[in-house]
């Protein structure tokens, strides 16, 4: 076996040796508690002990496959041990040949069909935080029977509230049998500089989200609020769009309510100066090409997931805007929630970012969009006029585009105005 058995962080000895039935590995961003997870079930038990069916589960079964499901097939190539594996991509099982050992990779959206899973030997819930407490339960129920060897279930996750199920099951309650592990970024001898200084770059911004992802500390945020930074007293202007030259327009698409939120940008910040919510993309264009910006250089900074088509609109929304010779620039796609919100959070803790305080739904969506209790920004299914996501969401796709935490994969093209 290659060399990769030996680089493992010391400081998860302890976690790698654990056989509690749950095992908790909770922290920070970039501790590696993923890949120490997933090292730990690879090479100490489905390439060790024979017979397992190891589940693996996200809330969502579309979201392994990109990320641990990945992850297990990078470790194999890494141990070149690839020839003695049978990964079936499609139903994202990976079986060791020699002691027939599997892993089964499911979501936690379809449980009805993980009630039918038998003779699960161990199981891991990557990103608990996601899950429901009912879930995790029911997981619990069905590792059942007889096995050879000792029977785990490991949970890995951020703590981003102090308010979730997960503090009060494990952390606040006595009675637990829990073995638990707190690991951050510093405790990661494998991590990169850059990387390192992103974790770091946090505070700078965000001093809720470093406590969570630099400090692996509980969250505990500011009256739930997800852009608690903005300050009706400091962060508003007078400014309109007659103040521009250019404008720089975010869009959010909704059936029903299409959300436009319009900037200008001085001395590196930004002024929202107008902004407003239609019934299409159609609308949109229409909009943008009146009278009222007849003068102006429009750049366009829409939802990413507006190049995609369906059977109701074979026409794609960002496909309308540049027939209607407006310019676009996107990221391939989305990027991730959390590097918008603190794309967002950043400028307003700057103080460069300001919105003009006639936009009435702009400053209220700023004040008033809340997280849940799993750690996720609100999100609204009535579109009409623009819900207070879709208005955040709209500015958030120019200011992390323009302003980026990290930096994405783009794509542009329209004629240009």
């Amino acid at each position: 076996m290659s060399e990769i058995v030996q680089l493992r962080n010391k400081s998860h000895q302890d976690f790698f040796e654990d056989k509690a039935r749950w095992l908790v590995s909770y922290g920070g961003a970039g501790s590696s508690k993923s890949y120490s997870t997933a090292q730990k079930i690879l090479l100490d038990r489905i390439m060790q002990e024979e017979g397992h069916r190891y589940l693996v589960v996200r809330k969502v079964a579309k979201t392994l496959r990109v990320s641990v499901f990945q992850l297990f097939k990078d470790i194999i190539v890494q141990l070149d041990e690839y020839d003695n594996f049978k990964i079936n991509k499609t139903d994202m099982t990976i079986e060791y040949i020699p002691n027939g050992s599997q892993l089964l990779f499911f979501g936690l959206d379809d449980i009805e069909k993980l009630k039918s899973i038998q003779g699960i030997t161990s199981i891991w819930i990557e990103e608990a935080s996601e899950c429901e407490q009912g879930d995790i339960l029911e997981l619990n129920r069905r590792l059942r029977g007889y096995t050879p060897y000792y029977k785990q279930i490991i949970l890995t996750f951020n703590p981003i509230s102090h308010l979730h199920w997960l503090k009060a099951h494990f952390f606040d309650n006595e009675a637990t049998k829990a073995s638990i592990y707190k690991t951050t970024y510093l405790d990661n001898k494998f991590i990169d500089e850059e990387y390192k200084e992103q974790i770091e770059d946090i505070k700078n911004y965000d001093l809720q989200q470093y406590n969570i992802y630099a400090l692996g500390e509980w969250g505990v945020l500011n009256t739930n609020i997800v852009y608690h930074n903005f300050s009706f007293t400091k962060h508003t202007t007078q400014l309109t769009i007659n103040d521009f030259e250019v404008l720089h327009c975010g869009v959010d698409f909704n059936v029903g309510g299409c959300v436009c939120v319009i900037c200008g940008i001085l001395d590196n910040k930004v002024y929202v100066v107008d902004g407003w919510a239609v019934y299409d993309t159609q609308q949109i264009a229409d909009k943008l090409n009146g009278a009222v910006y007849a003068n102006k250089k429009i750049l366009i900074y829409p939802d990413a997931s507006g190049g995609n088509e369906s059977a109701n609109a074979p026409t794609s929304s960002l496909e309308i805007l540049r027939s209607n010779g407006l310019s676009i620039n996107a990221n391939k796609a989305n990027p991730a929630v959390r590097d918008r919100i603190n794309a967002m959070n950043r400028k307003l803790a700057r103080d460069e970012l300001f919105i003009n305080d006639r936009i009435e739904k702009m400053m209220h969506s700023l004040q008033t969009q809340g997280y849940l209790d799993n750690g996720k920004p609100e999100k609204f299914t009535e579109h009409k006029g623009g819900a207070i996501d879709d208005w955040n969401d709209a500015l958030g796709y120019f200011i992390a585009y323009k302003f980026p935490i990290q930096t994405y994969a783009k794509i542009s093209g329209g004629f240009g105005r």
